[in-house]
């Protein structure tokens, strides 16, 4: 039987994002996926500046950004795709280091994120096989596969389940899901454009028409998304027929100028799992939370998840920390993930009142009220989250360094690093021993390497600060002596071994 450090049941952008971490920190890694091929069609479609630095470690964000379109604005429409109200989105390069929100192929960045994975040989993809059951033991994970008819049994420390919305791993598990009352069927249709036409290519729309309620979303390269709500009393394959799909299309193209891909009618739900862990057994995306697509936003939270939980389980394979590190995985990641779904179900229910207004109604959202407050991580952090510094990701800026420019995360790599504008850091030895327990990088800032002040406000507030693996900022001192005491702190807040 082969053992291996992680596994992880599925292979979409979410696992396969995973698995390269995982794979690039030198841990064996085995995926396994009962499909066989990237997604033949596009899902997923938008990502952030955020996301595209965890890209960055598998070396293919600015193979993701060149293939990729930028929207300036969303509108919410009338009926006759006449805007009500309309959104500027920032565009170009953001303080992340990358554009603010690209839109991709999905197909296409699968199998940049598969390139990359499939380069290192630590990694074992076992396609076209399906994940049976498994048996978590206090040594790890037994896992019971099926491949052609023949079965295969697999050792892991850690299971990690990132296998969709209709997760075997969580099934298993035995998980609750906690329901936001917002379920709805709207039928997806992709399509790509075979000629140039007169159509907004960097503006989206949510059409606010009380008799069929949708959106359209120009991606890359003549891609063009489409959804449209499933009204009381439709047949959802009377719906997907070719000649009903070319009528809902036709305020923007036709059967002469473009091809569908897709049409096909999907659930969508707005959910969160109670329990995101249990012993050696994980889940992330999908498996832990679903929501409705109007901010395109399902791909990134389980990105989120991944690039949480990798640096962790870097730490614990390594024998750095303890299992109790594992428990901060949902206690940081549950309120963003939530607070993104609150996010989506408000962004329909504005679309479901515009509806309303065009035809004189009044409008009440139905379901629970969440008020989920904007998503700092709410622990495995030391400052107060208020300062906006603390919890949220580092500014990335280009810096210079020895005549030459490199981005911030490039020079952090995989580590904890203390940025300062001090040359002179006289730390404790508890503190020197962590350091050299997390390999620390000790970076120092000269403000004229800083061209764009990306950092300027950072340094206006703190003598310096500490920045987690995954980029986030764990905190900050206002007097260089509290240093130490900081970097004291990771031993409890991430179970060290020290």
């Amino acid at each position: 039987m082969e053992h291996f450090d992680i596994a992880i049941c599925g292979y979409g952008p979410v696992g396969s994002t995973l698995a390269g971490l995982m794979g690039k920190l030198g841990h064996k890694v085995l995926v396994v996926e009962k499909n066989i091929g990237p997604s033949p069609t596009a899902r997923a479609i938008n990502t952030d500046g955020e996301q595209l630095r965890t890209f960055d470690r598998l070396g293919i964000a600015e193979k993701v950004v060149e293939n990729s379109a930028e929207i300036q604005r969303v509108h919410f429409g009338d009926a006759n795709l006449k805007p009500i109200q309309t959104i500027e989105q920032p565009v170009g390069v953001s303080a992340m280091g990358w554009p603010n929100q690209v839109l991709f192929y999905q197909p296409e960045l699968e199998g940049f994120i598969r390139t990359s994975v499939e380069s290192e040989n630590n990694i074992l993809i076992k396609e076209g096989t399906e994940l049976l059951s498994f048996e978590d033991t206090s040594e790890g994970v037994y896992l019971n596969c099926k491949n052609s008819g023949r079965d295969l049994t697999f050792f892991s420390k850690y299971l990690i389940g990132c296998d969709g919305a209709s997760s075997f791993v969580r099934r298993e598990l035995d998980v609750d899901l906690e329901d936001f009352e917002y379920n709805q069927e709207w039928l997806v249709c992709d399509a790509h454009l075979t000629e140039k036409i007169n159509i907004p290519e960097k503006e989206a729309m949510q059409v606010c028409d009380p008799k069929r309620p949708g959106t359209y979303v120009p991606g890359r390269r003549g891609h063009l998304r489409f959804e449209f709500k499933k009204m009381p009393g439709e047949d959802s394959k009377e719906l997907e027929e070719d000649e009903n799909v070319w009528k809902l299309l036709k305020p923007w193209i036709n059967e002469n100028n473009a091809k569908l891909e897709r049409a096909q009618v999907y659930s969508f739900h707005a959910c969160i799992a109670e329990t995101w862990r249990k012993g050696n057994v994980l889940i992330a995306g999908d498996a832990a939370h679903q929501m409705p697509p109007f901010m395109g936003a399902g791909m990134g939270t389980g990105i989120r998840d991944i690039t949480n939980i990798s640096w962790k389980l870097d730490l614990l394979l390594k024998n750095k920390a303890s299992k109790e590190i594992l428990d901060t995985y949902q206690k940081e990641r549950h309120s963003h993930a939530k607070w993104t779904i609150a996010q989506t179900v408000t962004i329909g229910q504005v679309i479901e009142g515009f509806c309303a207004a065009a035809e004189g109604k009044e409008y009440e959202p139905k379901g629970p009220s969440y008020d989920v407050n904007f998503p700092h991580i709410p622990s495995g952090i030391y400052s107060d989250p208020t300062d906006m510094i603390t919890g949220v990701p580092i500014p990335q800026p280009v810096l210079t360094k020895n005549n030459k420019k490199e981005m911030l995360d490039r020079i952090i790599d995989e580590t904890f690093a203390v940025l300062t504008q001090q040359s002179n850091l006289d730390l404790t030895d508890k503190a020197k021993a962590i350091v050299d327990l997390l390999d620390i990088k000790l970076i120092t800032v000269d403000p004229r390497e800083d061209s764009e002040e990306r950092l300027k406000t950072v340094f206006e507030k703190y003598k310096a600060v500490l920045v987690r693996p995954d980029k986030y900022t764990y905190g900050g001192v206002e007097d260089i002596s509290s240093l130490s005491k900081m970097i004291e702190s990771l031993e409890k807040e991430f179970s060290l071994k020290t």
